[in-house]
């Protein structure tokens, strides 16, 4: 190169090394030196604040090739963190490509660093982040050659642009290969004169100009601060010395031409009072504003029925019979409005809410956290928890799951409402107090948690007043009657028209006290009697969520009689006393012996209750013998991303079971084995029973499993139907499992159930926890993420009835499971199912709604980022062994025979790693008993969070044609969207850099100019994908394209 022109200053800064003057002259070229020719494989990008781990779950395959993603104004990293992910679970289609995105100062995980000052900062900062992965593949680096290419989107790709000349000059490599989109050639501006004067002075204006949509949720200041950075390079400034693949949105050309359709509506401007938050709708002229203010009452209020006003910009209110098309372009502000962040579809009449347990405080949350009040929960009870809590559970009862995976703040939106953070971890404010050593009923007196300060399986107090905490914090209280129940129900109208609606009779339990002995008891045949109703409501959509845990399963044996008459004890081992209460603690249990009837959780649970009451002999008489879980490997599974697979959790079963002396977990009937050690299928009738104590009982000899059944009793003795007894027995506990409450069918006049649909009718939902087990893959074994994926399902169905109506048109409801009157169990109600049909019906549903899953989000990173930061792996180990060896103080003091005995707690930290290490291998994982990083936690919230916003501002295309705002629609007719091209065509075209009457971000013709930013001898290919420009990098047909031009350069 020749520098016989440059000044001296240029000279002695070269002549020192510095090549950084070099980087901003345009019209000088550089040599690109040749490097070795690379045949390896690569490590992974190095990761730093620029370069955040998105991926933080899968490994990569054998890299062969890395790639650096530039995204443009208004985005962060995590935007893109699904599309990365593809990479690694989509059939291992590119798992050779290793893809980092630069995330920009100010941004995502830098959120709190100033922005950059101008495109120059932005490539330094650039420079300096991605430095590390360049010296690996520069002359002289450990994988010199290797090679990488370049993703720009707007701003992104004047950054890679001037980054790959700073690349070339100070290190003399080129990308392998670029990908350009959003963006013309770097010579030519996005904003006209105009526009720039406009950015400076109004710079709400011009955003609002490129995000009319999203305008309401973004943030605008740090917008237009990017928008700033989108400066002109010189035409000569750099060529890229490797091919080019430049991307086109159709949809730009679609929306100008729409954008320049002549409306046959009017655009009423809205504008909240003392707000930024505009909207604008579609409607017609000969509307009143009284119409139009309905409208926005029913997609905006909190709750219908609101008392809004319509002014004037002056502030004069406009009387509701004047005609909109007065009014409409001058604007109309609105008085008594929070916001239009959460429109919603709201129904003639409220929701009603039928039980206010776990999942109906769930349903109502859901409808709280969408700013929509338009419900109404009713509970028998004087407060919330459900019969679960309240009756079923005995005053031992704790969480036998983790608490994380039970809480009922599962689910990413519960991170920025209410009290925030992750569930009830220590970082949730108000709700913190949940998982802390807790002293009160049900707990020791020296409370919960074995001196480790906290307590991850809370008891019967804490669940309800967590369920309670969450009623207050969500403000729910105020649409809740308790001690109300719904006596009756009729359908006005006919079942099938969408005008009809549900006349629900309603008891004031408060005057009828005698009852609540009989709801206790669940005496059915006096709860059943004929009631005329105090009071009636009016319901659009009814969720009835009853439970499973209503009435206790009721068997006699022959010679009960002469067993209690010997001083025995019958009783049923749930708290409700249904059939006969059971007690635990009146003095009898210590040193005495106990039969307990059945094989699931709650006969489980009633083991510890007895040996914490110091008995010296517990059996459990069983049909067949049901798997047990201990507490680390069901934390274990909670915390995976990826569903346990059924033979891993049985080999992480083994070392406890080996400890407790209960044969392989492998042997049991349970354990439906293939050909191979990895095809496993767990199928039981029965739930997990989950806890340490049963097993430490039967490892100090306290718990004795018998596989028979009973034929009858005498006195003190049992006798079983193998002919063997069971001798001087002071205790029967039946635990025979639970059936469903026949009022849910009576009232209902349920013959049917297609899916969760009452008698097919979805307008009436019905759950009940499915019984029994059968899977090969495990997410959870508790309520939480069950309870979670239910309310967020239905809530998006019910704000989406024309998804609906064209599901079943196209066949829907002839897929969907229907559920009857059980053959097998004639004295179950219609209502309840079992999982093999609860899994059938999620199947079919999630093929029909596909964009329900944005709902649902990235549950697979949440429930990593929740429990791993509400139980972290250390502490919930230490936690687990303290309590364990509490036990072992309790056994050897308090039961007879145990005073010598010690067991140590079998699981060990480093059997810990190595569960990690194995999940990893087997599932391709890279998820290790750290946890996540702050990082990846910040992330998965975020992604969401924005995920959310963009079906919140989706949803009003929807409530504009369902309202029928406008008349005589086609059925391919999208009002609000012809709203939004039009406004956004009269914003923008006097703001870019296109030609007259044009509001393109780019004439054709200049973007078509990056063919000449190529060197010769290198291509520039040109695809056109079917969207926006600006969403071509979260374009899933983008990436079919982008990985099909990578894959020609990818080394051998």
């Amino acid at each position: 190169m020749d520098f016989d022109d440059l000044d001296d200053a240029i000279e002695q800064r070269l002549a020192e090394g510095d090549t950084d003057v070099l980087a901003n002259m345009s019209g000088v070229a550089f040599e690109k030196k040749t490097l070795k020719t690379f045949t390896g494989t690569l490590p992974t990008i190095p990761r730093n604040k620029g370069l955040p781990d998105l991926n933080a779950l899968y490994p990569t395959g054998d890299v062969k090739m890395r790639v650096f993603i530039f995204y443009g104004p208004g985005e962060r990293a995590d935007d893109f963190m699904f599309y990365l992910r593809g990479q690694h679970t989509g059939a291992g289609k590119w798992s050779w490509l290793d893809a980092a995105v630069y995330e920009w100062p100010g941004h995502g995980t830098r959120g709190a660093e100033t922005p950059a000052a101008n495109l120059e900062a932005l490539c330094a900062d650039a420079m300096e982040c991605l430095k590390p992965s360049l010296e690996q593949v520069g002359e002289g680096g450990e994988y010199e050659g290797a090679p990488f290419a370049f993703i720009g989107r707007s701003v992104g790709c004047q950054l890679m642009t001037m980054l790959a000349k700073n690349i070339l000059i100070k290190f003399g490599m080129v990308p392998c290969a670029t990908v350009v989109m959003d963006r013309a050639a770097p010579q030519f501006p996005l904003l006209s004169e105009k526009g720039l004067s406009e950015l400076q002075s109004n710079p709400d204006k011009v955003v609002q100009a490129f995000n009319y949509e999203m305008f309401n949720y973004i943030d605008k200041a740090l917008y237009a601060k990017d928008l700033s950075l989108n400066e002109t390079l010189d035409s000569s400034y750099h060529k890229f010395g490797c091919d080019m693949l430049l991307l086109k949105g159709k949809g730009d050309q679609k929306l100008l031409d729409l954008g320049k359709k002549r409306p046959k509506f009017t655009i009423a401007k809205l504008k909240i009072k003392g707000s930024d938050q505009t909207m604008d709708l579609p409607i017609e002229s000969t509307s009143s504003v009284k119409e139009l203010m309905t409208a926005v009452d029913s997609f905006f209020s909190v709750r219908k029925g609101a008392d809004l006003k319509a002014l004037s910009p002056s502030g004069s209110v406009i009387a509701g019979a004047t005609p909109v098309s007065q009014v409409a372009q001058t604007g109309i502000v609105v008085e008594g409005l929070d916001d239009f962040k959460h429109p919603h579809y709201t129904w003639p009449h409220p929701a009603v809410i039928i039980g206010g347990g776990f999942i109906g405080v769930k349903v109502a949350m859901q409808y709280a956290l969408h700013k929509n009040e338009n419900f109404v929960l009713f509970d028998r009870h004087a407060q919330a928890g459900g019969d679960a809590w309240h009756y079923s559970a005995t005053k031992f009862s704790r969480c036998q799951t983790d608490y994380g995976a039970f809480n009922i703040w599962w689910g990413h939106e519960f991170n920025y409402t209410g009290d925030g953070g992750f569930g009830a971890s220590p970082q949730s404010g108000g709700r913190a107090f949940l998982t802390k050593s807790f002293k009160g009923p049900g707990a020791p007196p020296e409370g919960s948690g074995a001196g480790t300060g906290v307590d991850y399986h809370p008891v019967k107090a804490q669940i309800l007043e967590g369920v309670r905490h969450a009623l207050k914090e969500y403000n729910i209280e105020k649409y809740s009657q308790f001690e109300t129940d719904v006596v009756s129900l009729k359908i006005v109208g006919d079942p099938e028209a969408e005008e009809r609606y549900y006349d629900l009779g309603l008891r004031d339990l408060k005057k009828a006290k005698d009852l609540v002995q009989a709801e206790k008891l669940k005496d059915i045949k006096a709860l059943s009697a004929p009631v005329k109703a105090d009071s009636t409501i009016k319901a659009s959509v009814i969720y009835h969520l009853p439970g499973a845990y209503e009435v206790t399963r009721i068997v006699d044996y022959p010679g009960e009689d002469s067993f209690i008459a010997a001083g025995g004890q019958i009783g049923y081992g749930m708290g409700s006393g249904q059939g006969g209460e059971f007690v635990w603690d009146d003095g009898r249990m210590k040193d005495g012996r106990c039969a307990i009837l059945g094989n699931g959780a709650f006969a489980v649970e009633n083991v510890r209750s007895c040996v914490e009451n110091a008995a010296a002999k517990v059996y459990i008489v069983t049909r067949r013998k049901s798997l047990l879980c201990p507490r680390l490997p069901c934390w274990f599974c909670h915390q995976a991303p990826d569903p346990t697979p059924a033979w891993f959790l049985c080999k992480m079963f083994q070392t406890m079971y080996k400890t407790a002396g209960i044969e392989d977990p492998f042997s049991f009937y349970a354990v439906v084995k293939g050909n191979e050690f990895t095809d496993v299928t767990i199928r039981q009738s029965s739930r997990f029973g989950i806890g340490d104590v049963t097993f430490l009982a039967h490892a100090y000899g306290l718990l004795e499993y018998r596989v028979d059944t009973l034929a009858r009793c005498s006195g003190k003795t049992l006798h079983l139907t193998s002919g063997d007894k069971l001798e001087d027995m002071g205790h029967i506990c039946k635990a025979l499992g639970l059936l469903g409450d026949p009022r849910v069918d009576k009232l209902h006049a349920i013959t049917h159930r297609v899916g969760n649909c009452i008698n097919g009718d979805f307008r009436r939902i019905i759950n009940a926890d499915a019984t029994g087990m059968d899977a090969r893959r495990f997410t959870t074994f508790s309520a939480g993420p069950g309870a979670a994926g239910f309310s967020k399902m239905w809530y998006y169905m019910h704000q989406h009835p024309w998804e609906w109506r064209a599901a079943v048109e196209n066949g829907m409801m002839k897929l969907l499971p229907v559920h009857k009157m059980s053959d097998t169990q004639p004295d179950q109600t219609v209502y309840m199912t079992n999982v093999q049909y609860e899994m059938w019906a999620g199947g079919v549903m999630g093929s029909y709604f596909p964009l329900m899953a944005r709902a649902h989000g990235d549950e697979a990173s949440y429930s990593h980022c929740l429990i791993q930061t509400m139980h972290p792996t250390k502490l919930f180990l230490q936690y687990c062994k303290a309590d364990w060896d509490r036990y072992q103080d309790m056994f050897r003091k308090n039961c007879k025979g145990c005073a010598d005995k010690s067991v140590d707690y079998p699981y060990t930290y480093e059997m810990i790693e190595d569960w990690f290490k194995e999940y990893n291998e087997s599932l391709g994982m890279k998820i290790g008993p750290d946890g996540p990083t702050e990082e990846f936690k910040q992330s998965t919230i975020e992604l969401f969070k924005k995920s959310a916003e963009g079906l919140a501002a989706e949803i009003v295309h929807g409530l504009v044609k369902e309202a029928k705002l406008v008349s005589n629609l086609k059925k391919d007719d999208e009002p609000f969207a012809q709203v939004l091209a039009i406004q956004t065509h009269e914003l923008k075209k006097s703001l870019t850099a296109t030609e007259a009457e044009s509001s393109l971000d780019y004439d054709v013709k200049y973007v078509d100019a990056w063919k000449d930013w190529v060197s010769d001898g290198y291509t520039c290919k040109v695809a056109e994908v079917d969207c926006r420009s600006k969403e071509l990098l979260v374009s899933g047909d983008s990436w079919k394209q982008i990985i099909k031009f990578l894959q020609e350069k990818r080394p051998q």
